[in-house]
């Protein structure tokens, strides 16, 4: 009978009893629980067991009866995730290879890359996933804006949508549209100022998918715009707070009901640096918030009217 492994396919949790020693962290007491070592002070896990024995089968989350073969399936990539790619480097053993079978696998890579999109729409598609990506990283969105936003534009494009417009700019007016359905506050100026169009190219696009694709977007209220407004101006804290405090007002008011939001909160801002000595003009504030001097001027004299 054999005993060199006593669990064929479980794991090994045999407790430790070995109570020996101090942490070396903190000289801190050392505890066992669960077969971990750790010290009882600063939490430190010296050493644990756990180990996984024999091979068992890996199951997918798509479905309780599919096997695992790759990653999950995933609408931000043009084909699902469902690509293989050809590799680079050594053979399966990691052996080098020679240079004729180099030159071979090569041109495998070339012919496979080449043949990767069987039409023109799926080759935009691919660009557009890309750029979304693209778009998602360099704000710091999580994986399901991605996602999402890939969905949107796939459903543009299945739509006929795509035709005569950039695909930058509808990949751009996917992200915020995403945004804007899920309740996250990301500005058009903001998305705008990392992707590879304008502003205006941005809102024209969203508009197409807001009215064609019937979004079903949350409505922005100002208090939810002012944290990164004011982060972005890097104003002190008396002061936000006081522009907080004004945007109540308005709202309770009705000053905030059916005009932009962004525009409430630059005068907020506006005239909460005024009450505490900030020197920012009405530009700079108007350009933090994506809206016009105008605007802010005309949701000012609002305020003061509420103020009285």
């Amino acid at each position: 009978m054999s005993s060199s492994k006593p669990y064929t396919d479980g794991f090994d949790e045999d407790p430790d009893t070995d109570l020996r020693g101090a942490c070396p962290e903190c000289t801190g007491a050392v505890a066992v629980d669960g077969g971990e070592r750790a010290c009882t002070d600063c939490g430190l896990v010296i050493n644990g067991h756990g180990l996984a024995y024999g091979n068992r089968p890996r199951w997918s989350e798509d479905g309780p009866d599919t096997r695992r073969t790759g990653a999950p399936l995933t609408p931000a990539r043009h084909d699902d995730g469902l690509s293989s790619e050809i590799g680079r480097g050594g053979d399966a053993n990691g052996n080098p290879l020679s240079a004729r079978k180099r030159r071979q696998i090569r041109r495998l890579r070339r012919e496979h890359t080449r043949g990767r999109f069987r039409s023109k729409a799926e080759q935009n598609l691919a660009f557009a996933c890309g750029e979304i990506a693209r778009i998602v990283g360099a704000i710091d969105l999580k994986r399901d804006i991605r996602e999402f936003a890939s969905r949107l534009f796939r459903r543009a494009q299945n739509r006929g949508l795509i035709r005569g417009r950039s695909l930058e700019g509808f990949a751009a007016a996917s992200v915020f549209a995403a945004c804007r359905c899920r309740g996250i506050q990301r500005s058009a100026a903001e998305i705008a100022s990392v992707a590879q169009c304008n502003g205006e190219t941005l809102l024209n696009d969203y508009r197409t998918l807001n009215v064609e694709l019937q979004l079903e977007t949350t409505l922005q209220k100002p208090d939810q715009l002012l944290p990164g407004i004011a982060s972005t101006l890097e104003l002190e804290r008396t002061v936000a707070n006081r522009a907080r405090e004004l945007i109540r007002e308005a709202e309770s008011a009705g000053i905030a009901n059916g005009r932009r939001p962004a525009g409430v909160v630059a005068a907020a801002i506006y005239l909460a640096g005024k009450d505490f000595g900030d020197g920012r003009t009405q530009r700079e504030i108007a350009d933090a918030a994506g809206v016009s001097t105008v605007t802010l001027r005309q949701r000012m004299y609002d305020l003061e009217e509420t103020g009285e």
